[in-house]
């Protein structure tokens, strides 16, 4: 029996695909497709998102490397040591957007105490007592570390209490050691960002970079600094020398000035008493003989005053209070203060130390300046006399509302002979011997002008040896 292809089988025919079956067909090549596609999206998304954060690292990173770049330059540029940590601080803290930041150096003798040098932004900053210092846990491990930490890795055991109550005043924050050729000379310590997020890498590797260069330049304006200093100690010391060398040369001169004057001025005092006696009741004459005596009287003082200049007495030290003499010194002048209207303005700092020096002999200085004061204030005025201390001496200022000293002759003050009193009222030896006096007591005597008039400065040594 033949049968027909297709009919009566209950089955389509091997190989024979309806439409049905191309649809289903169809949708499952579509669905792994754009299941493909998605998944490719989805990488080209992550490797866009990618390159662009390392796009935005990268111009940061170059942004950071121009900004170190610039600093450095002006860095090197400057040598005034404030201005140089006004502008580390402010870079600082604009660069990574925190509120505030501090600075600690060591002090000047560079003793291991790190004190706050400049602090800059808003907010509570410790006291400017509060001081790190070198052999603590925590110095030795940011030195060993030389990058910048977190406040709060080092608040637990690694800082001590005075170290901890510093750090809580910027955390949560950054400490940025600054070393120099291995060693630790500051901390740069910053507080949170504005913004309350956390610290990047970025932000920590410009910190660490920056720290680096601001302490070779701080190290270099100290050397300016030092430098400049001894310059200046060393010109000091040679107008020093140029001076004791032309006082010397005058001293000399005036004592063979005085003992040439002295043989004949004897002769003069004993003739005197001659004409007196043989005057007899004629007044006239009697007076004429008293004028002679007093002139003479002066120049036996002047005398005086060159053998004094060039061979002071001798001077026996003892410990002196200078404000006792002081005040002795002002208790004579008291009546002439009054008569001349001047005020005086006593500042003596507490708990100053003592000198080892003459009483007398600086009795005689301290008159002198005050005498030269009352004669530049005339017509009235103020005399401010200060005594404070300065490390190791101990500072007397006399300072007056006078008119002044011209610039130009306040280098010759201090020699003999040299006068800007009137003719007559002055013979210019009262200030070389206050000046031969002062450099006996290891001291230094100096002048300078104020804006309110003149001032006398004197210093002398708190401790002397006696030899």
């Amino acid at each position: 029996m033949t049968h027909r292809a297709g009919k009566g089988t209950g089955r389509e025919p091997v190989g024979k695909k309806t439409p049905d079956n191309k649809a289903a067909v169809g949708d499952t090549g579509s669905g792994a497709e754009a299941e493909a596609v998605s998944v490719l999206k989805r990488e080209l998304q992550e490797k866009i998102t990618s390159l662009t954060e390392a796009n935005r690292q990268l111009k940061r990173k170059i942004f950071d490397l121009y900004t170190i770049f610039e600093i450095s330059r002006n860095f090197n540029a400057v040598l005034d040591y404030h201005q140089l940590l006004d502008t580390f601080m402010y870079t600082s803290l604009a660069q990574v957007g925190a509120s505030k930041a501090a600075v600690y150096l060591e002090r000047g003798r560079r003793d291991g105490v790190f004190l706050v040098a400049k602090h800059k932004g808003s907010g509570d900053f410790p006291a400017d007592e509060a001081a790190f210092n070198s052999g603590t846990v925590l110095v030795d491990y940011l030195t060993r570390l030389n990058r910048p930490a977190l406040t709060g890795d080092l608040m637990g055991e690694i800082a001590n209490e005075v170290e901890r109550g510093i750090l809580e005043k910027f955390h949560p924050g950054l400490v940025v050691p600054l070393i120099f050729r291995s060693r630790l000379g500051g901390l740069l310590l910053i507080s949170e960002k504005i913004s309350n997020r956390e610290f990047s890498m970025d932000d920590i590797e410009f910190l660490s970079i920056l720290g680096n260069k601001i302490s070779v330049a701080i190290e270099n304006t100290r050397l300016y600094e030092a430098e400049n200093r001894a310059s200046q100690q060393l010109r000091a010391a040679q107008e020093q020398l140029v001076h004791s060398e032309r006082l010397a040369a005058l001293g000399e001169m005036s004592a063979k000035v005085a003992h040439e004057i002295n043989n004949p001025l004897g002769i003069i005092k004993n003739y005197i008493l001659l004409i007196r006696k043989a005057a007899g009741e004629n007044e006239e004459t009697v007076g004429y003989a008293e004028i002679l005596s007093q002139e003479i009287e002066r120049i036996a003082r002047i005398v005086k005053e060159l053998l004094d200049f060039h061979r002071p007495k001798g001077i026996e030290f003892q410990k002196v209070d200078v404000a006792l003499i002081l005040n002795d010194v002002l208790l004579l002048m008291e009546r002439q203060m009054e008569n001349k209207r001047i005020r005086l303005d006593r500042r003596y700092e507490p708990d100053c130390p003592k000198v080892e020096g003459s009483p007398e002999s600086l009795k005689q200085v301290f008159l002198n300046i005050v005498i030269n004061a009352f004669d530049v204030m005339s017509t009235g005025g103020t005399l401010g006399i200060s005594v404070s201390c300065d490390e190791d001496e101990v500072v007397i200022r006399f300072n007056d509302t006078g008119p002044g000293i011209p610039p130009e002759i306040i280098p010759r003050i201090f020699e003999p002979f040299f006068t800007t009193k009137e003719p007559g009222k002055g013979t210019g030896l009262g200030l070389s011997v206050c000046y031969g006096i002062i450099r006996q007591h290891d001291g230094s005597i100096t002048y300078r002008n104020t804006d309110d008039g003149g001032c006398f400065e004197v210093r002398l040594p708190a401790v002397r040896a006696v030899g």
